[in-house]
């Protein structure tokens, strides 16, 4: 797997599900995906899980966690099931016979482990399509964007400024 591939499997998924608007409803994608999420206290430590047993999988959300910290965790996780690291080899917390757990958590966003890049790069394409991202810039009719759009456009796809910003970067949009 590659970060290109986690990136456009996530684009190919929004263009399966037709999805034609911001803010992508991850939870549903989840759900279509046969992901149950569940909001639970995960502690400090951990901001969402997959759970992946016998009978299929959930993902855990930390409930006190902000509303888009929590759409990037379910974002993140659903990228871990769709492009099924659970079952690949590598560090998984097993729990009762036939359960794996992978989690989020601070060393998630450290940019070390390739699975969890690839996860985070899916997580950023779900959640903020270069499609609608596009259009929504090109619908700004504007040469230069200004903190004020990234704003704006943070709002409507409902992720934080950082996560925007990034994106447009990497659309090389800004």
């Amino acid at each position: 797997m590659s970060i290109l591939s986690a990136r456009n499997q996530a684009e190919a998924l929004v263009d399966a599900l037709n999805i034609k608007h911001a803010p992508v409803d991850v939870a549903g994608v989840a759900s279509q995906l046969g992901l149950e999420v569940v909001y639970i206290d995960l502690g400090e430590e951990i901001s969402g899980a997959l759970i992946t047993g016998p009978q299929g999988s959930r993902i855990a959300i930390r409930k006190s966690d902000p509303q888009q910290r929590q759409r990037f965790s379910i974002a993140h996780e659903t990228a871990h099931h769709y492009l099924r690291h659970q079952f690949e080899p590598g560090e998984h917390v097993h729990v009762d016979r036939g359960h794996l757990i992978s989690h989020r958590n601070q060393r998630s966003s450290t940019g070390i482990e390739a699975k969890e890049i690839e996860a985070n790069q899916f997580a950023a394409c779900l959640l903020m399509p270069s499609r609608l991202v596009r259009e929504r810039v090109k619908a700004l009719s504007t040469e230069q964007l200004y903190d004020s759009h990234v704003t704006a456009l943070a709002k409507e796809f409902n992720v934080s400024e950082q996560a925007m910003t990034i994106r447009l970067t990497s659309l090389r949009l800004l």
